[in-house]
């Protein structure tokens, strides 16, 4: 007579290697998958940016990912209350309801806000041009728009764009000046420099110079060699004196 033996289902395990959409500074990700699912999420030690790092943003993606009040469907909002359609049905809503809209009221009576993770995803950054110019309307707004815009102007300026995102050379800096910045409470979001607190503890330990121009005492002004505690809303004023002095 045969024995009878219980068999468990088996296991899948594999590693996988991606980059954390959650800010500009790009962290590599080291994730352990079973059976289709993310079961651990570490920082890539191999990554040639973060070097192993990973803030408690990145470390709870999964949390994230299984949170319930995640939306995951469109939702359409109808006497009052949101209900979650099929994509055919939400786009055949816009596609109905917007040009009456517009024929209506004119194209500023539409407004567009893009969400902060329309910056990290490449198929956004594609096809958020096209809408908006097929759209017309000067209604933008964004994350960008809350606390972002006069960086994204310099940037236009400076680089040519202003979606353009710095990689700041920190790890051979030997003299810095940080303005209108708080790195230790943002990470250096704005630039791809993960562990921003770090790399400038590394700099100053190598000799180097952190000079920090803020009215407010933060965290890295704190860590500073030299706080300027300007006055609020000279910033200008400050940067034109450095370019006129000794002059």
């Amino acid at each position: 007579m045969g024995t009878e033996h219980d068999t468990a289902p088996a296991t899948d395990i594999r590693t996988a290697f991606r980059t954390c959409p959650l800010c500009e500074a790009g962290c590599g990700l080291e994730l352990t998958i079973s059976n289709g699912a993310v079961t651990r999420i570490r920082g890539d030690r191999d990554d040639v940016f973060s070097k192993g790092f990973l803030c408690p943003k990145g470390s709870t993606l999964k949390q994230l990912h299984d949170d319930p009040d995640r939306v995951r469907r469109p939702l359409v909002k109808r006497n009052g209350v949101h209900e979650e359609v099929s994509w055919d049905e939400a786009w055949q809503v816009v596609a109905e309801r917007l040009p009456a809209i517009i024929d209506q009221h004119g194209r500023e009576a539409v407004a567009v806000y893009l969400g902060n993770p329309s910056a990290h995803s490449l198929s956004a950054m594609l096809y958020n041009r096209s809408m908006l110019q097929a759209l017309g309307t000067k209604r933008r707004f964004s994350a960008s728009t809350v606390d972002q815009m006069p960086r994204q102007v310099a940037a236009g300026y400076v680089f040519g764009t202003p979606v353009t995102v710095p990689v700041p050379d920190l790890d051979r800096t030997e003299y810095l000046v940080v303005l209108g910045a708080n790195p230790y409470a943002s990470n250096g979001s704005l630039c791809t420099a993960p562990d921003f607190p770090g790399r400038l503890e590394a700099m100053q330990a190598r000799g180097g110079t952190l000079v920090v121009a803020d009215p407010r005492r933060s965290r890295t002004a704190e860590q500073a060699d030299l706080w300027l505690p300007i006055r609020p809303g000279t910033d200008g004023l400050f940067l034109a004196a450095m370019v006129t002095a000794g002059r």
